[in-house]
């Protein structure tokens, strides 16, 4: 029976013309296990005890909660509750995290409720409708906290979830790249919602990261008192040229099967102010830098690199340290694009060959396996999962170190950004976008067609704008 259902799939495989799953790619994955979903193919998973009819339109306890207002959060409030702690203040932050989240969470789930049906039943949107669903379900059952052994148990909880729900960034993009394929969606509609799913999910992290951080730090010092320009201990201080050397490296060395004589790939040339400074999450500018200067290198290669043996044209990177913002001008000579496509570069929804090829190549990430599930009870109801001995998952969270500065929770954008080239998504620029939004920043490229681009990447200074960063986009 196996068998005939695969040879059936195979008969009727010309048929799917936005198929992105080929040859070359089934033969590293076990067929049999595939074909064991095939009955989930029907309005509704049959392994999910969320999305179903019932649930969908009768959930009482989602709409209580959409009755509430989320809490405008700035980083300049976060900031000043941090520079001097107490008992009492960690216990606060503690207790607005658990309050605030699902209200977070029933917003997004909202919305996904009120997107076309075929678009909520994607499977990676439904993937994270059911995600935040086991979110929300948990976080509302947390009780109050009341000392600081609670709160210990309350970090150990929300960082295990952070890293349970690491890969919902991935079936984000990949849901925006199968709406592009199989819905008539359009730009705007799938733009804006994916703008603000991404910079929900921010704030989310942050607010948790930050209650991380406010505890290690109390733990380490509790009588301490931080400088003036303090805004966080989850926001590094980057010296903008050493990163800068530090991603470009990472994406030659991740460029060597296209352009083996890596000696012969463009130099970096960095000018302006070069002593320049400022504070940022650190997997943030890794990930909107190696997008950029990806896009650079593989443009100067292409124009340049199969046509001579030669040291190619250098790309050029000019600092301006303002007041209240570091500006990065990427220059190159990859020959530029035509101006019609400039705008489409920012947009989720891509062409249906681009999106396939992208589709294809997030399956080939090495250590980025989307598909993961959430814990339930026997009864079915949402679970956090259960939790090792204190000592152990210490380990894996911020409050395993002996000092919170410089560390921080696992990222989905570290995988992105330590992909090999020949994985290429076709989302690094609107997702970038998106980034440099929420930290009130900016990201525009000019070209001149036939000769290369100029990239003008944006970045606020938070200390001037800790009072208006997004932390509020619930």
């Amino acid at each position: 029976m196996l068998r005939s259902c695969i040879k059936s799939t195979r008969r009727y495989k010309s048929i799917t013309s936005f198929s992105y799953i080929d040859d070359d790619f089934l033969s590293t994955v076990n067929k049999k296990e595939i074909s064991c979903h095939l009955q989930n193919l029907g309005p509704f998973p049959s392994y999910s005890n969320i999305l179903n009819p019932q649930h969908f339109y009768q959930n009482q306890i989602l709409l209580d909660y959409l009755q509430r207002d989320p809490h405008p959060v700035s980083l300049r409030q976060l900031a000043g509750y941090g520079k001097k702690l107490s008992k009492q203040k960690i216990l606060d932050s503690a207790n607005f995290v658990r309050i605030e989240l699902p209200i977070r969470l029933a917003l997004r789930i909202r919305d996904l409720q009120t997107l076309p049906f075929g678009i909520v039943n994607n499977f990676h949107l439904a993937h994270i409708y059911e995600s935040y669903y086991h979110l929300f379900n948990a976080f509302r059952k947390i009780p109050s906290i009341r000392s600081l052994e609670e709160n210990d148990k309350f970090c150990i909880i929300i960082s295990k979830l952070l890293d349970d729900h690491l890969t919902n960034l991935a079936h984000l993009m990949m849901g925006s790249l199968e709406v592009s394929l199989l819905t008539d969606i359009n730009q705007s509609e799938l733009d804006t919602f994916m703008s603000q799913m991404l910079r929900s999910r921010m704030s989310r992290r942050l607010i948790v990261e930050e209650h991380l951080s406010l505890t290690q730090s109390y733990k380490d010092s509790p009588n301490s008192v931080k400088p003036p320009h303090y805004i966080g201990e989850i926001f590094h201080n980057c010296k903008a040229i050493d990163q800068l050397k530090i991603v470009s490296e990472a994406v030659k060395n991740s460029m060597v099967d296209i352009f083996p004589n890596k000696d012969n790939m463009p130099e970096l040339e960095i000018d302006g102010d070069t002593k320049t400074t400022f504070q940022f999450i650190e997997p943030h500018l890794h990930y909107l830098f190696g997008e950029i200067l990806r896009n650079s290198y593989e443009a100067t290669i292409m124009t340049h690199g199969l046509h001579t043996s030669k040291k190619l044209p250098p790309v050029k990177v000019t600092i301006i340290d303002s007041k209240r913002q570091v500006i990065f001008r990427i220059s190159d000579r990859g020959g530029g694009m035509p101006h019609d496509k400039l705008k489409s570069i920012w947009s989720f929804r891509k062409r249906p060959e681009l999106a396939r090829e992208s589709l294809a190549n997030f399956h080939r990430i090495p250590g980025l396996s989307p598909y993961t599930g959430n814990e339930v009870s026997p009864g079915g109801s949402s679970m956090v999962g259960s939790v090792p001995a204190t000592s152990q998952i210490l380990k894996n969270t911020s409050l395993g170190d002996s000092h919170f500065v410089g560390q921080s929770k696992k990222s989905t954008l570290d995988q992105l950004f330590n992909r090999p080239y020949k994985y290429k998504l076709g989302l690094g620029l609107p997702v970038c976008k998106v980034y440099t939004d929420y930290w009130n920043g900016d990201l525009q490229m000019n070209s001149l067609e036939g000769y290369g681009s100029d990239t003008c990447l944006t970045l606020s200074k938070l200390g001037y704008h800790s009072n208006v960063v997004q932390l509020d986009r619930a």
